[in-house]
């Protein structure tokens, strides 16, 4: 059984409507080229991540969010706020009550890993992935909300 890294925003986080991608790469001594796939809604990323790696050995696949940046200068911005949240959080007293809110686009993250204990989850075993037209239907409205929201006249 291979493993499965999902990105857990907090449930009215506005991250859960950005587009999300797996990524499957090799784990354990296996050796073959990562890809990305996706676009895709949230949920169906996390059935088809875990559909696949937990049927085979030696995968790893890992499920987070795409940013919608239309720029080099955007990614450039994100990167810079993703590093100074990062820098906020490591000069915060590990006994200080405050929290630290880090944003990107706009939008609040969480950098921490949140509970250090690994739990392992059970996959029921009659556990379905979506089917292609599911997906299809998926991709096509987060394409349709990806294109609202980088819409300039706002149509």
């Amino acid at each position: 059984m291979g493993g499965v890294i999902i990105y857990e925003p907090d449930e009215d986080s506005a991250v859960l409507e950005f587009p999300w991608v797996v990524t499957f790469e090799p784990s354990g001594g296996e050796e073959w080229d990562s890809f990305v796939c996706g676009p895709y809604e949230r949920a169906h990323a996390v059935a088809l991540a875990e559909a696949v790696a937990l049927a085979e050995d030696g995968m790893l696949a890992v499920v987070e969010p795409m940013l919608p940046v239309l720029s080099a200068d955007e990614v450039l911005a994100t990167i810079d706020e993703l590093r100074e949240a990062d820098e906020e959080v490591e000069e915060v007293d590990e006994f200080d009550d405050g929290l630290v809110e880090p944003k990107v686009n706009g939008t609040h993250v969480d950098l921490t890993l949140g509970e250090t204990d690994l739990v392992e989850e059970e996959i029921a075993d009659d556990f379905e992935p979506p089917t292609p037209e599911e997906v299809r239907a998926g991709m096509e409205r987060t394409f349709r909300r990806l294109l609202a929201a980088t819409d300039p006249s706002g149509s």
